[in-house]
């Protein structure tokens, strides 16, 4: 059935579809004997996706006191906003007790107005972790396992990596997005156990290669698409070793102008290449895009190992029976219309960093470690059977969670996720503004909430970007004490010591970008979550593809990519 998206500046229609309905009923939460519908989607997929991550502060990071001992610390939240923030280690602590800030329901108000304000009274952690501590990492959020990294968020066990998102077992990686198993790889999106890789994306089992695309199992390559088990090979045409080192050796790595010409002629070769309409291995009876080991998955993209579920995304680790899911999975069941959820949770709805075997957490937010039947809880751990923060027994949560869902029934907020006017943070803190941009003035007009705070930086020279030295074996040492003005964005940033001797010792280009605008570059090479109707330039078959009709990509079908690529 064709529905038309809630959101009035979207206009979009969208289907609900039977396969859709089916897995709503498979998600309904039993409380108390009695069994809630969950009501069909309200908004297109994009919008609800939008919705989720407006709330996620994933990667903006500031300096404040911790509002416990008074010390400075690093936080996702900037000391302009009014919560309560307490350094992680004091969070997780005895040193205070969550359910001290328990209050009733108020059924004369509608419940996402009333829970938001009740989060703004729970102190809250300084950066979203879970697990053991991290190792020299202050400046990252969203981790797990780290050791000397910097600037890197949403992914698990890596070493000595800066500026990335997205990950899992990476080593000595700088400016990347999406990287499994990898190890010295610098600009690179979505490569699967790569090593000594720079300049390239949607590569599996490649090293000592340069600007590479849709390449497995390469080696000494330069500047090739569609490659398989190839070596000393040259914008598709195989080479001597003698012939390839020379052309190595005359192409100068470490100067600015000399990569940037380079990136403009693969990228201008890229599209003579064909690319495959969506990108996946192992995958059964699953449709997206970056998909692998799914089976019987519908509309997920950027996921691995989903199982009968639908409209997820950014879920790398394991997730069976959910819907509408951003991050992360890790035996992840029966959950629907939450973000960043997972590692063995369990019938989780409407919830926000949830995570760590909890089950039956309804709208709650920052609870983990084993909670079970919570409704509209903050920061709760080991902890069941609460109301905003409030202790009730087994009977008393079983009477009142059956009215509260009735009651937003009523109010229409049932089956919702948190609206964003109520996030915690400015729609240009979040993912949403990376993969939905807005202007301020937009962002406003929606009655969403925008944050103007700027930390200063601190420096004894301030230089535009256009006046770096070209080559980065001419940068000096003192170039750690300089802020450097971002040749797009404006915005001053620092160079770290680590990073500067990766650049040396890789011979690549000092960055005239600010980290932020690196960012969005890289996410501007992954397609959108979205698959669009299109022919096979080849054999003309329809197919359904995240490229979009008016990109000037070469789109083919799998079977056509296959015969092109072997």
């Amino acid at each position: 059935m064709q529905k038309m998206c809630a959101n009035g500046w979207c206009k979009q229609s969208f289907e609900v579809t039977e396969e859709d309905r089916a897995m709503l009923t498979k998600l309904r939460p039993t409380i108390g004997g009695e069994i809630f519908d969950l009501p069909e989607p309200t908004m297109c997929f994009s919008c609800r996706l939008q919705r989720r991550t407006a709330f996620y502060n994933c990667r903006s990071l500031y300096k404040r006191p911790c509002d416990f001992t008074k010390k400075n610390l690093i936080s996702i939240f900037s000391p302009d906003k009014p919560y309560t923030v307490y350094h992680k280690d004091i969070w997780f602590s005895d040193q205070w007790d969550p359910l001290q800030y328990g209050r009733a329901f108020d059924f004369s108000r509608p419940f996402f107005p009333q829970f938001m304000e009740f989060t703004e009274s729970v102190p809250l952690q300084s950066i979203a972790h879970i697990g053991p501590d991290n190792i020299n990492s202050d400046y990252t959020n969203d981790n797990y396992k780290l050791k000397n990294c910097f600037l890197i968020f949403d992914g698990e066990q890596a070493e000595d990596c800066y500026y990335g998102h997205t990950f899992v077992l990476t080593k000595n990686c700088v400016d990347f997005v999406f990287l499994y198993e990898c190890e010295l790889c610098f600009e690179c999106v979505h490569c699967q156990k790569c090593y000594d890789l720079s300049y390239s994306r949607y590569c599996i089992n490649c090293s000592s290669s340069w600007f590479l695309r849709d390449c497995i199992g390469c080696k000494d390559c330069f500047g090739c698409a569609n490659l398989r088990q190839k070596q000393y090979c040259i914008f598709n045409e195989q080479k001597t070793k003698v012939e390839y080192e020379a052309f190595l050796k005359e192409w100068v790595s470490d100067s600015y102008a000399a990569s940037a010409t380079m990136k403009e002629r693969t990228e201008a070769f890229f599209l003579t290449q064909p690319v495959k309409a969506v990108r996946g291995e192992q995958n059964v009876n699953s449709l997206g895009d970056n998909l692998s080991e799914c089976k019987g998955s519908y509309w997920c993209f950027d996921c691995n190992q989903q199982e009968e579920s639908r409209y997820c995304t950014d879920c790398l680790m394991s997730s069976k029976d959910s819907m509408d899911i951003h991050v992360w999975g890790d035996n992840q069941e029966l959950c629907y219309n939450c973000c960043v959820i997972g590692a063995g949770s369990r019938g989780l709805i409407g919830d926000y960093y949830v995570t760590q075997n909890c089950t039956d957490v309804l709208y709650s937010l920052y609870c983990s470690h084993g909670c079970a039947n919570l409704f509209g809880c903050v920061g709760l751990r080991r902890a069941q059977y609460c109301i905003f923060n409030k202790q009730y027994t087994q009977k008393e949560y079983e009477t009142l969670v059956p009215r509260i869902i009735r009651h937003m029934q009523a109010t229409k907020e049932w089956g919702e996720f948190f609206p964003p006017e109520f996030a915690l943070f400015g729609y240009n803190e979040t993912m949403a503004h990376t993969f939905f941009p807005l202007t301020k003035d937009e962002c406003l007009k929606r009655g969403w909430q925008w944050c103007d705070f700027e930390a200063p930086v601190e420096a004894t020279l301030v230089i535009p970007a256009d006046q770096l030295p070209d080559n980065g074996s001419d940068v000096p040492d003192d170039i750690l004490n300089w802020a450097i003005i971002c040749e797009v964005s404006g915005k001053p940033f620092r160079i770290i010591k680590q990073e500067l001797d990766f650049y040396r010792h890789h011979h690549v280009p000092i960055p005239r970008r600010h980290p932020n605008q690196r960012h969005r570059d890289r996410f501007s090479l992954k397609n959108p979550f979205m698959l669009f109707p299109r022919e096979c330039a080849q054999c003309q078959k329809p197919i359904s593809t995240s490229y979009s009709p008016d990109r000037p990509e070469i789109v083919v079908c799998e079977e056509c990519y296959l015969a092109t690529v072997y």
